[in-house]
């Protein structure tokens, strides 16, 4: 808007412009600004211009540090020296009128009141207990001094010392009527006549300000602006400071529309332009006659000495000492108040006063003028006369002087001194010798007319140093009753002389032809008196005195007495100003709301995560319903007499849970979830008593149904164990065959709504356990002894945890295990509780993690159970834990062999054998028939020579173990369910010492094509580590493993620390006499290095998603030194760092902005974008909204909160589209951040030059995408595939080409055609169609699983795809190593799926030439083999194909038991026996390919790898999966690039 403003403005006014300085050809033309006045220096005397100087400058460092600094307090100074009584009439009789021009001469010829910028401040203390500035007595008040503007190229060195700037030009041109530039004056003129534009028809009053021009303001009587508008167009910008000021400017203006009038009567042929230059010449030519001749030798009492021509050589620019000193001589002339009458010499009264007071009208001098009028107050001026030529000075200048808004009241003498000061003024002495003067050697020489109580205190104030005295104070106190003294008389006349003589346009210069020789003389006669008169028609001749600046002591109407301060009213007291004032209640809504956006946001995504989740509910209102149905139904078949709902309390840390509870016919409790699952039996009628406690407090809501440890007997047939074994410290144990014992059950704690339900519930289960004879022993316990004596299952949990620990350290006696919590590793003396807690058998099957129902838990738990108590206790479970660790070969097969002989006689029979196998192969949920299991025991028997035997003893049995017997030798049993309470590793290394060993993991060999692993066995050998060490060593495992991600990260953040760091530098030193510092101190810095930094990685985000960029670069070399696959968590990085540096910007600006909303205006300057009015203060309202800058910011804040709220993972999950809709907001981030920028408040937008680059870079990136993203693509098939993976089957895009292990995204048209979803090929590149395997995880998977579903299609067709794509993934470059090992887990085997088909095929095609790879390792690791059925087919077809042996697969079932499992042994003899007999076929898969049990052991692997191949020197390892396997991968890689002369490069991509 500002803008638009400026070009109106200026095409309104540049014809104006032209006009003005146009003049006749045979005149020469006088600019506004006084340029070209001397033709030879046309700069000289210009406005804009520094002040001349001639004397030498005495700033404290030569350059710019103001002098005087060990001269006396200026506020002292003006406190003795130039305060004195007042009232006291000028020794000439000057009237009022007189010395109100001498400041319209000031303001004619100078104009330095405008401040530095930044403003510099010079505080001087306020004498303790001054009467106007400290009458509390504090003595810690300052007054401010704001140093003058200067001409920036100086003040740099001693050889260039600071020299100030006049605003003025420096000649008697007329400046303070008609302004110092053009622009300004034609804002003054009337359109279309040669005359100053007036408001009224009448001509008296100027235009009022409704364009705007800018004046001088400071606060008025009431503290507060005026607004400029209303004000009057005038020339100087000072004008209105006091309304003797104003009348005088109000005087010139209608005199120069006087003279129009007067040229247009007598030349009507004139142009208005000509009209308006004639007029303007003559206005000029009476203030030279007037100042010169008429005012200045009236000041200096003596004549001035006559005009003998123009002289080019003159210097006539305006001094320092002029205008810091001699012309300040003025300030003890200007009385206190000014009298205003009417022509009939009637005084007019001023509120109570006789007179208006100066220091009730500074800056509203409009306001007074419009009262009574201008010929008033002209009337008064003449009437009055001033103060006495002295060194005194009235109060309303020397203590009740206007002052800033913050400091309304101050001290004009102290002013002066301090501008002396600033200015750089050396002492009195000193100028008076410059100036060619004697200097003063005795403190009475400076003015004998002086007192000696004054003169004592001069001298005592200044220490007796007549070189610590200032100019103006020695200057004013020469002054006499004949007016300035020597050195200010000196001064003036010199300076006055050199204004005229140097000015081409001097009315007297007969050479430039401006005036003829009659109006020389004409002007000549030209007074001030002509010139009220001629302006105003009620003021005539007789109503005047003969001289306006003089009062004659027979004037027509003198004034009534001389005016002191005790007759006026009083002044406005000293008051601050607090420029936060109004913005206090904003400053805290705006940034309460600022904090509340990523709330908001943050609550608008759980509403639409809400919203879409009801959607769901709704459309899942049949499954409820059909639910409901299904609950009542269970209602039925459960045979429930009484059904409630009620809480079920676990424990403190786990939330509680509704529950079913169902009191059934069959005389037991059956707890079900509200969603039908089936949770608990307890099974009342087993119990001859049951306790229940009532909860006494707090509701009264609580029941605890405590079930006991009792042993009700269940018939069962007899069991022998032999005395030999050693197990069981006992020769034999026989228990009555007919009975088992019950295993403990867990108490039941349950939460009711209130104490009615609970009471229901009471009476009807009291009611219930009577119909079956069961004692009820009812008590009372506060909640707490409830909540704390109830064994539940999580309670019972930790015990076993405990448990657990205990034994396993008891039985491995290992050293220190850095997993282990110090508390829990001091077991020398075991608690009764752990000594005395047994284990059921449910508990002893969860800790082998099998069903507790299995066959092979029933017989291994009466094995351990010696004393048939139905619980294994301690000791026993220690002596199973020792046996199956330490034991003997021999002892585990004896263990196996007594699990099975199940009529204790020492003999099995071959169905008790099949019975063994049946079992072990239900735990690995083979489908193997029992025909099956039959032939493999035959073929054992057979071939360990026993096939007539039909029972076999003991040493048959180990016979048909004896050739895999080295299996057997290190097995154990894999406690799965407590694997968590195992130490990691044992202490010795030799196998020998069995009793500090434990083995892992042993793998059985693939002898198919000779090229798979050797037989390797690994003992677990646990170092003997520190706490410190065990860091260090994370540590640089950490370190080896992520080298390349963390080279690039340091550079990164260091690039990104490094602009940061010297932008916070830059503003902190370079920049720090700016103003920025002072105005916002550290906080300028901080946000500064912010915005660098947000600079950087905003526009580096942008790389980090060119997708086609990035997959061409990962074929290039680059991508052997640069992580091209870690892109995505690379964009997640330097996305947080960008939002973290946004923060810090943005709550480094909330203190910024309060400190830039409790400046004053005038120290805003800094920012030169922004043009701030005088009358307006800028709110803190302002820094936000008023201002490109500001609400583009906080444009910026709403978009990344909604940008990063939304990207979150947890927004992802649920509403996935919304994310991807929102992330498209990033194009209006970028305009954003580049119009934040565009505005240059406080620098030049640099975000440019980190944006560019990667802009263009990732707009061609995106065009790359945009013209493939858009067509549509049919589907051949899909199949929704077991384990909820969907299979899709669509047609190969022209020319679209691909490598193996390549990725693409995919958009379903039925889903959105803008939400892309990302999935890894698992088709071939020889292939006709693509392929991809989609798993259902989110919404939008699940959406696509049920969209394809054969039920919902019916005989639709399938919806259309977009596709975009394809890009690169580490797992493409398997093919640029000779050998690569493939690991793959869960749906991360999509991948190798189109890996292993492409390279078989380029295998049976004899193309493999064309690649490196000349053979493949593929380890498939899965939770079981029926998770990924879909992947099986692939493989078996892949088997097919590869006739030459090039892929070697091993598949590793991670939720069976580990390898060094004794029942995994026995599956593994299982597995090799059955291979053979079925041409190499795995009982489990089906596959040739060898079945392990439990994880692979990475390390052996790649030592096997690196023996197959001794070779080759670089193995590329490739791991798609879970952060957990990828990271088990990276740590085999460094272990085996360290252990063997091959170099394992790991790549890996995680989902």
């Amino acid at each position: 808007m500002h803008f638009f403003t400026c070009l109106l403005s200026f095409l309104l006014i540049s014809p104006l412009i032209t006009v003005c300085n146009a003049e006749p050809s045979s005149l020469p033309v006088q600019r506004f600004d006084g340029y070209f006045n001397n033709e030879q220096r046309p700069e000289v005397g210009s406005a804009g211009r520094h002040i001349a100087r001639n004397i030498t400058t005495n700033y404290r460092d030569h350059t710019y540090f103001p002098s005087g600094w060990d001269r006396p307090n200026p506020r002292s100074i003006s406190n003795i020296l130039f305060k004195g009584p007042t009232g006291l009439p000028s020794y000439h009789r000057r009237s009022a009128l007189f010395s109100f021009f001498g400041q319209f001469v000031m303001r004619e010829v100078l104009d330095t009141d405008d401040t530095t910028c930044p403003v510099e401040v010079i505080q001087t203390h306020v004498p303790r207990c001054d009467p106007d500035f400290d009458p509390d007595c504090h003595g810690n008040q300052v007054m401010p001094y704001e140093r003058s503007a200067y001409d920036k190229r100086t003040g740099q060195s001693p050889n260039n010392p600071r020299k100030q700037i006049n605003k003025a030009s420096c000649f008697i041109d007329g400046s303070v009527v008609y302004g110092t530039n053009a622009v300004r004056s034609s804002y003054l003129r009337e359109p279309g006549t040669g005359k100053l534009y007036c408001e009224d028809i009448w001509g008296k009053f100027p235009k009022l300000n409704d364009v705007q021009m800018a004046f001088t303001n400071f606060p008025g009587q009431k503290h507060k602006y005026k607004d400029q508008s209303k004000l009057w167009r005038m020339g100087d910008t000072h004008i209105y400071e006091n309304p003797g000021l104003l009348s005088l400017g109000l005087v010139f203006f209608r005199y120069h529309n006087y003279q129009a009038d007067q040229i247009m009567l007598k030349n009507p042929q004139m142009s208005n332009n000509e009209v308006f230059e004639r007029a303007r010449r003559w206005v000029i030519a009476t203030l030279q006659k007037i100042i010169m001749y008429d005012w200045l030798p009236l000041l200096l009492n003596e004549n001035v000495q006559n005009y003998t021509g123009y002289k080019p050589r003159v210097q006539s620019e305006v001094t320092d000492i002029f205008d810091a000193a001699a012309i300040q001589y003025i300030q003890t002339l200007i009385p206190p108040a000014i009298y205003q009458r009417t022509n009939k010499c009637e005084f007019l009264k001023v509120g109570k006063s006789k007179a208006g007071r100066l220091c009730n009208s500074y800056w509203d001098s409009k306001d007074v003028v419009n009262v009574n009028g201008l010929e008033k107050i002209l009337l008064g001026l003449t009437s009055q006369i001033a103060e006495r030529e002295d060194h005194v000075i009235v109060e309303d200048l020397r203590s009740k002087f206007y002052g800033p808004l913050f400091y309304s009241r101050h001290d004009s003498a102290m002013l002066t001194i301090l501008k002396g000061r600033d200015y750089g003024l050396p002492d009195y002495n000193t100028a008076r010798v410059k100036m060619g003067l004697e200097p003063i050697k005795n403190w009475t020489d400076v003015n004998p007319e002086l007192n000696s109580t004054l003169i004592s205190e001069l001298k005592m104030l200044h220490h007796d140093k007549l070189d610590k005295i200032d100019i103006f104070t020695g200057g004013l106190l020469e002054t006499t009753r004949n007016g300035p003294g020597e050195l200010f008389r000196h001064i003036i006349i010199d300076q006055f002389l050199r204004l005229r003589d140097g000015d081409r346009f001097w009315f007297e210069n007969k050479q430039n032809g401006i005036f003829s020789e009659e109006e020389i003389k004409e002007i000549h006669k030209i007074t001030l008196n002509n010139v009220i008169i001629w302006t105003s028609n009620e003021i005539e001749a007789e109503h005047l005195d003969r001289d306006a600046f003089t009062v004659s002591k027979d004037h027509p109407c003198p004034q009534p007495e001389q005016l002191t301060e005790d007759q006026l009213d009083e002044c406005p007291k000293h008051v601050g100003y607090d420029f936060f004032s109004g913005s206090e209640i904003p400053y805290i809504i705006i940034w309460t709301c600022m904090g509340l956006i990523p709330i908001a946001c943050i609550l608008v995504a759980v509403i639409l995560a809400k919203i879409k989740k009801w959607k769901h509910k709704q459309n899942l209102k049949e499954a409820k319903f059909e639910m409901e149905r299904k609950r009542v139904l269970r209602r039925t078949l459960s045979n429930s007499i009484v059904v409630h709902d009620t809480c079920e309390w676990r424990c403190k840390k786990e939330p509680s849970r509704n529950i079913e509870l169902h009191l059934t016919s069959k005389g037991s409790i059956e707890i079900f979830s509200l969603s039908g699952s089936h949770l608990r039996c307890i099974k009342l009628v087993e119990h001859m008593t049951m306790t229940i406690y009532l909860s006494i407090n707090k509701g009264s809501n609580v029941m605890l149904i405590q079930i006991p440890k009792e042993y009700d007997l269940i018939p069962k047939e007899y069991d022998l164990i032999p005395k030999e074994y050693d197990l069981i410290p006992k020769e034999y144990d026989l228990i009555p065959k007919e009975y088992d014992l019950i295993p403990k059950e867990y108490d039941l704690v349950l939460v009711f709504n209130s104490e009615l339900n609970r009471n229901v519930f009471d009476e009807d289960l009291s009611q219930f356990l009577a119909s079956y004879e069961i004692e009820t022993d009812l008590k009372e316990k506060k909640l707490k002894d409830i909540y704390s004596m109830a064994m539940t299952k999580e309670k019972r949990n930790k015990q076993l945890e405990k448990f657990f620990k205990t034994v396993f350290t008891e039985a491995f006696k290992l050293d220190y295990d850095p997993a282990f919590e110090q508390n829990q590793l001091d077991m020398k003396t075991q608690s009764k509780e752990i000594l005395e807690m047994e284990l059921s058998k449910e508990e002893f099957a969860e800790a082998l993690a099998v069903k507790p129902d299995s066959d092979f838990i029933n017989h291994f738990f009466s094995l351990i159970d010696a004393d048939r108590n139905g619980y294994i206790s301690f000791r026993e479970f220690l002596h199973a834990v020792v046996l199956f660790s330490k034991g003997s070969c021999q002892d585990k097969l004896q263990t196996i062999f007594y699990m099975y002989d199940a009529e204790g006689s020492g003999r099995m029979n071959r169905y008790n054998v099949c019975k063994m196998f049946s079992s072990l192969l239900e735990l690995a949920q083979s489908n193997v028939e029992q025909d099956e299991v039959e032939e493999l025991v035959d073929s054992l028997c057979d071939k360990a020579g026993v096939a007539s035997d039909q029972d076999l003893c003991f040493e048959n049995f180990c016979q048909i173990f004896a050739p895999q017997m080295d299996k057997l030798w290190n097995a154990s049993i894999d406690w799965k369910g407590c694997k968590d309470h195992l130490p990691s590793q044992p202490k010795s290394k030799d196998r020998k010492q069995s009793e500090g060993e434990i083995r892992h993991r042993h793998s059985v060999p693939n002898e198919k094509n000779n090229a798979s692993f050797k037989n390797f066995t690994q003992v677990s050998v646990r170092e003997h580590y520190t706490p410190f060490k065990a860091k260090v060593k994370v540590i640089k495992h950490f370190i080896e493993n992520y080298r390349q991600h963390i080279f690039f990260l340091v550079l990164v953040f260091g690039i990104v620390l490094g602009l940061f760091a010297e932008r916070f530098y830059y503003y902190t030193v370079e920049r720090e006499h700016s103003g920025l510092m002072r105005l916002m101190s550290y906080g300028i810095s901080i946000t500064r290095g912010a915005a660098a930094a947000m600079s950087f990685t905003f526009s580096l985000l942008l790389l980090t998603m060119c997708r086609n960029t990035i997959t061409y670069l990962r074929s290039t070399f680059l991508n052997m030194f640069i992580p091209f696959d870690s892109h995505i968590s690379f964009h997640k990085v330097i996305a947080w760092t960008a939002l973290f540096f946004s923060g810090l910007h943005v709550i480094g600006y909330s203190f910024n902005f309060y400190h830039l909303a409790t400046q004053p205006t005038k120290f805003l300057c800094i920012f030169d974008s922004i043009v701030f009015r005088a009358d307006k203060l800028p709110t803190f309202s302002f820094w936000l909204f008023g201002n490109m800058t500001g609400f583009t910011g906080v444009l910026l804040v709403v978009v990344l909160c909604i940008m990063y709220v939304f990207a979150t993972q947890t927004a992802r999950s649920h509403i996935f589209n919304l994310f991807w809709l929102t992330h498209k907001l990033f194009i209006i981030m970028y305009v954003l951040v580049i119009l934040h920028g565009a505005s240059i408040i406080v620098q030049k937008p640099l975000f440019f030059a980190y944006f560019i680059g990667p802009a263009a870079l990732f707009t061609l990136d995106k065009m790359i995408s945009l013209s493939r993203k858009k067509t549509e693509i049919n589907i051949v098939k899909a199949i929704n595939l077991p384990s909820d993976v969907t299979m899709l089957e669509f047609k190969r895009p022209p020319k679209f080409e691909y490598k193996s292990g390549q990725w693409v995204r995919i958009a379903c048209l039925s889903h959105g055609s803008n939400e892309y979803h990302p999935f890894t090929l698992t088709s071939a590149p020889h292939e006709d169609t693509l392929k991809v395997h989609i798993r259902a995880l989110g919404p939008w998977t699940w959406n696509i699983r049920q969209t394809f579903d054969l039920e919902n299609l019916k005989d639709n067709p399938y919806p259309k795809l977009f596709l975009d794509g394809p890009y690169g993934a580490g797992q493409q470059d398997w093919y640029q190593y000779e050998v690569s090992l493939l690991v793959g887990a869960g749906i991360g085997v999509t991948p190798y799926a189109s890996i292993l088909k492409d390279f078989v095929h380029m295998t049976s095609i004899k193309n493999t030439y064309k690649v490196k790879c000349q053979k493949l390792y593929f380890i498939w690791v899965t939770g079981s083999q029926r998770h990924f059925e879909w992947l099986i087919d692939i493989l078996r077809e892949v088997e097919e194909i590869d006739e030459r042996g090039m892929v070697s697969i091993d598949i590793f079932i991670t939720q069976f038991f580990q390898n060094f499992d004794l029942r995994t042994a026995m599956l593994y003899v299982f597995e090799e026996h059955f291979q053979k007999m079925t041409g190499g076929k795995s009982v489990y898969t089906g596959l040739k390919a060898t079945t392990h049990f439990g994880r692979p052991q990475l390390n052996n692997i790649m030592t096997a790898v690196n023996r197959a191949h001794p070779m080759t020197r670089k193995i590329g390892v490739f791991s798609c999966g879970p952060p957990g396997v990828t990271k088990g991968v990276e740590r085999a890689c460094v272990d085996a690039s360290k252990s063997t002369k091959a170099i394992f490069e790991h790549h890996y991509e995680n989902f």
